[in-house]
């Protein structure tokens, strides 16, 4: 083999070896890095409540619900009313509690039921639905109050039950007891009453007043009415508008 044979040869191996080089160059530059997947946001939590009224002769007003956590109370047992509360038990007014409650920074969300009175009966019922941050709902509890229309300043309530440990599709249901607010004597008169029990009466039928008169100044259990029935001579009321606890049934459905 000559001298120009043997450079020949040399120059092709060189240049093959420059080809591979430059093909396996090439193909680990055009591996591409997986993007990181992000995961999605937290969804959230949405509860579907519904109120179903257990008397047989007591109206309930349209309710008010609220989501918030521990900075948020619509009321305590053996403390005063708020001005919001009574509002609610003396003339089933929800105006004041909902602006209460969005004015909050501990309330996630409040709602208040459409429609008029929640009248006793099969297949009656009134219903809000309530959406919570999926970062709130650890601490996440729910207060609702409705009021008797039949009373002087009596109402079905809830304060502060926890929502927290509610799987999605589970349901829990509360028997509401009923409160008095202490706001309003118990006179069960004509010109005190609001409720339709009194329509007829020719009386007041004075709804709120901001003069607090009651013999016990705090919210706690309802004794329940008298009634002239049984003797009350101011007593606009008679033993229909009576009742025994529970006097309302609420179910909390979580479906998100």
């Amino acid at each position: 083999m000559t001298n120009s044979k043997r450079y020949t040869l040399a120059l092709g191996a060189i240049a093959a070896a420059a080809m591979l080089s430059a093909c396996n160059g090439g193909s680990h530059a055009m591996t591409e890095t997986p993007a990181p997947v992000t995961p999605p946001a937290p969804a959230n939590a949405m509860f579907d409540i519904t109120l179903v009224n257990l008397t047989a002769g007591q109206p309930l007003s349209p309710m008010v619900a609220v989501a918030h956590s521990d900075g948020f109370s619509m009321f305590n047992v053996g403390e005063p009313a708020s001005v919001a509360l009574e509002h609610i038990a003396e003339a089933g007014e929800t105006t004041q509690m909902a602006a209460l409650a969005n004015d909050s920074k501990s309330v996630y969300a409040t709602a208040v039921a459409s429609g008029g009175p929640l009248l006793p009966g099969p297949g009656n019922s009134a219903s809000v639905t309530l959406t919570i941050p999926a970062g709130g709902l650890a601490n996440a509890r729910l207060s609702m109050a409705s009021m008797l229309g039949n009373t002087n300043d009596g109402f079905a309530g809830l304060s502060a039950q926890s929502l927290s440990s509610l799987a999605v599709g589970a349901t829990m249901t509360v028997r509401l007891l009923s409160y008095d607010a202490g706001t309003e004597r118990n006179t069960e008169s004509a010109d005190t009453v609001p409720g339709p029990a009194t329509a007829k009466s020719g009386g007041k039928r004075e709804g709120f007043n901001a003069t607090r008169d009651d013999i016990v100044n705090t919210v706690h259990l309802h004794p329940g009415i008298v009634s002239s029935d049984d003797g009350l001579a101011t007593s606009a009321l008679t033993q229909a508008q009576r009742w025994d606890n529970p006097v309302a049934l609420l179910t909390v459905k979580r479906t998100q």
